[in-house]
């Protein structure tokens, strides 16, 4: 991801962070510090402690940080089921509108995509009722005049002791869980409530219809919350979930489609091989690459001597627009070209491919094995075996 950094491992699962993430934790670590709602019993929000801002801040980023802990508790038994049942799990990148477990397929069995689905609100619901068990066990915070059950409560009106401050934050994460583990169940995609329908779903229609089924009424769900949302008072936060749920269900129909088209193909059955490859050796200007790249009419190509060389890099026109023209005849493709290979080996599904390709916003990957080039392979070969499986789905 272009836009996320790594912050470590769990399970040996990479734990990314998405720009996106970053802003929407110092929106809550200030929310928190600014606010105190009363929700039935709880308290929400260190606004009502009777202390300085400063510190309502810091018991506000104590909490924040372990509410989005509690998300990533959420992905990790997505990640765990799907583990347990032999696929993948890539990475867990964190965004401003939740968490996201990066697989390198879709399960397909119902089962198993039940029950890896269900277990992200499951792990919610459970956060959520065993901290208000706690909350009950230990509190309610003590709040006089405070006699109603939803509403803002007044700042500095709580008395400032650790025990309410803890009291406060196991409200937050006990009542955001069950809110989570709830809105998730909904039955409309991206939400895990959408994986589930269809897994449902699937086990009397065929995947993809099931998919589409699924979407229709994701996307149906979604039209209705964005008309309530527009009905006065306006709600600007739901119409944004509506366009979230939309295009999330939109993007799961498309990542499906390619999934199903192509099942069973590897990246030998599209690639462009060896002998049919075209390469660039290092030492050629960049007026010759431009030469070959007007032949033949591709925007990129791997860097060897000769095709039973090693790969030494990548050139492509957006390596060759960084040179100045008038230095054409003079800059070789070794000095600009990316050594940085991003690969695949030819036995992987195209699938898989497909990902990395989307993943790094790149155009082509090299095919290599035992440290040869076997072949390219290019979004439009992908493409163009996809059209051609759907129009004669016998052939192979």
């Amino acid at each position: 991801m272009k836009w996320s950094i790594q912050i470590g491992r769990i399970l040996g699962i990479p734990i990314k962070l998405h720009i996106t993430f970053l802003i929407i934790l110092f929106l809550f670590i200030y929310y928190f510090a600014a606010i105190s709602f009363k929700v039935g019993g709880l308290v929400l929000g260190f606004n009502a402690l009777d202390t300085s801002f400063d510190l309502k801040l810091l018991y506000s980023t104590i909490a924040s940080i372990l509410f989005f802990s509690t998300i990533l508790l959420h992905e990790l038994s997505h990640s765990y089921i799907a583990r347990s049942n032999g696929i993948n799990i890539q990475s867990i990148t964190l965004y401003i509108f939740g968490g996201v477990a990066q697989m390198e397929e879709i399960p397909r069995n119902p089962k198993i995509e039940l029950k890896m689905t269900a277990a992200g609100p499951g792990i919610s619901l459970f956060i959520g009722i065993l901290t208000y068990i706690l909350y009950d066990f230990f509190g309610p915070v003590h709040l006089e005049g405070a006699n109603f059950y939803f509403g803002e409560i007044s700042p500095n009106v709580i008395q400032m002791d650790p025990m309410n401050a803890l009291l406060i934050t196991l409200g937050i994460i006990s009542f955001y869980n069950i809110f989570l583990g709830i809105f998730n169940l909904l039955p409309a995609f991206p939400m895990d409530g959408g994986r589930i329908l269809r897994a449902f779903l699937a086990m009397w229609l065929p995947y993809l219809e099931a998919t589409k089924t699924a979407v229709a009424i994701g996307k149906t769900f979604a039209l209705l919350m964005g008309l309530i949302g527009l009905l006065p008072p306006v709600n600007p936060f739901l119409v944004l979930i509506a366009f979230f749920v939309y295009f999330g269900a939109q993007g799961e129909e498309r990542e499906t489609y390619f999934a199903v088209s192509l099942e069973g193909i590897k990246v030998s059955d599209v690639m462009t091989p060896t002998p049919n490859l075209v390469y660039i050796p290092p030492d050629c200007t960049i007026s010759q690459l431009v030469e070959v790249m007007f032949r033949f009419k591709h925007m990129g190509y791997p860097v060897q001597e000769d095709l039973s060389g090693p790969p030494l890099g990548i050139i492509t026109f957006h390596d060759v627009r960084k040179v100045r023209e008038e230095l054409h005849d003079t800059v070789k493709v070794k000095e600009v070209m990316s050594k940085d290979i991003i690969s695949v080996e030819p036995g992987i599904n195209a699938y898989h491919a497909l990902q990395i390709i989307a993943k790094n916003q790149i155009g082509r990957l090299l095919v290599i094995q035992d440290n040869k080039i076997k072949g390219i392979i290019t979004m439009k070969d992908i493409m163009r075996k996809m059209e051609f499986m759907n129009m004669y789905p016998n052939s192979q």
